[in-house]
């Protein structure tokens, strides 16, 4: 799982030739990043590769591609780049997401955490 994050990048860039910057942010920033960021608060030998993954990421996109992806995310997990907003609303309405406020807020530290770590304190 260390090197993880290398195979991650190198999706990235795939998605980003074939899809485009936004669908590769939703995959990178908004599902990978995020849970080992997550996944590295409860495992400490895991937060010595943050910065390495950081900087990785650094090399595929722009500060500018970084800045406006992380300002306007609305949601963020597999579900905030494979579904449409529409396709996502329909399966809130049917209930098929757990929801909770602990997680929302748990989710927004974390984001403004990416947003340090990759663009610092711009």
């Amino acid at each position: 799982m260390a090197d993880g994050w290398l195979e991650q990048c190198d999706a990235a860039r795939r998605i980003k030739e074939q899809f485009g910057s936004e669908k590769a942010l939703g995959y990178l920033l908004g599902e990978k990043l995020l849970n080992f960021l997550r996944t590295s608060d409860r495992r400490p030998e895991l937060a010595a590769d943050v910065p390495k993954f950081v900087d990785e990421i650094k090399t595929i996109f722009e500060p500018w591609e970084m800045r406006e992806y992380l300002s306007g995310v609305r949601r963020i997990g597999a579900t905030g780049h494979v579904l449409t907003e529409e396709q996502f609303e329909e399966m809130r309405a049917a209930n098929a997401f757990d929801e909770d406020v602990v997680t929302a807020a748990q989710d927004a530290i974390l984001v403004e955490r990416m947003k340090v770590l990759l663009l610092g304190n711009r």
